[in-house]
């Protein structure tokens, strides 16, 4: 493998950051989507109750501010939008060269130039700054809501109101773009292919569920 530029390790570092606060994102939906599940097919849970009004909140708050943190910029920030503009601005450091090292020596080596031009036109050099563009316009367009929401009622109370509140479902979309987008480029910097940050549990986090937390009284 040739010398990495000091930047593209930076690139580097930065991804594994990235990935940590994305995949806590993934989880914090399908914790959240899966116990409303638990909550809507067992007929004696419906009743009111605050502890449910704090488990919105919190998920809600939890993520929004998550979402926000990917797509701030600036030079004290690491974030999915941050690392997307220095990517469009310096695409050279994604060459072909580098990403074809990544396959030396493997069993799918023939396969390099080809997965390479997922990100480039046929026989560039280096990354095209124009996909990665879109695809940084398409996580902002994703997020806006959830940003403008952070900033105006998390972050602060400005005097200023949201002008429209993000959904549940706008929620799930920044989510799931935000991961689709992580093993998208995930591909590019390792050469390793994954469909989704979601991790397989190797127990029954449910399990709780049916352990009453309170002894009768």
């Amino acid at each position: 493998m040739p010398k990495l530029d000091p930047r593209l390790q930076k690139w580097l570092r930065w991804l594994e950051v990235i990935k940590l606060q994305v995949q806590d994102l993934v989880m914090a939906k399908h914790t959240f989507h899966e116990v409303q599940a638990i909550i809507r097919d067992n007929p004696a849970l419906h009743q009111a109750n605050s502890f449910y009004k704090y488990l919105t909140i919190t998920y809600v708050s939890h993520v929004v501010m998550g979402v926000r943190r990917q797509v701030k910029c600036d030079t004290q920030s690491i974030s999915f939008a941050q690392l997307l503009g220095e990517m469009v601005a310096t695409p050279e450091l994604l060459s072909r060269p580098y990403y074809i090292s990544l396959y030396a020596g493997t069993t799918v080596e023939d396969l390099a130039d080809g997965d390479f031009d997922r990100f480039a036109p046929a026989g560039a050099k280096h990354i095209d700054p124009i996909l990665v563009e879109a695809d940084l316009q398409r996580l902002r367009e994703a997020t806006a809501k959830c940003e403008e929401f952070a900033d105006r009622r998390l972050a602060h109370h400005d005097k200023r109101d949201p002008k429209q509140l993000p959904t549940y479902n706008e929620l799930d979309v920044a989510i799931d773009l935000l991961d689709q987008l992580y093993c998208r480029y995930f591909l590019l910097f390792h050469a390793s292919a994954m469909d989704t940050l979601l991790p397989t549990w190797q127990y029954d986090w449910k399990e709780i569920f049916h352990t009453p937390w309170l002894p009768p009284p």
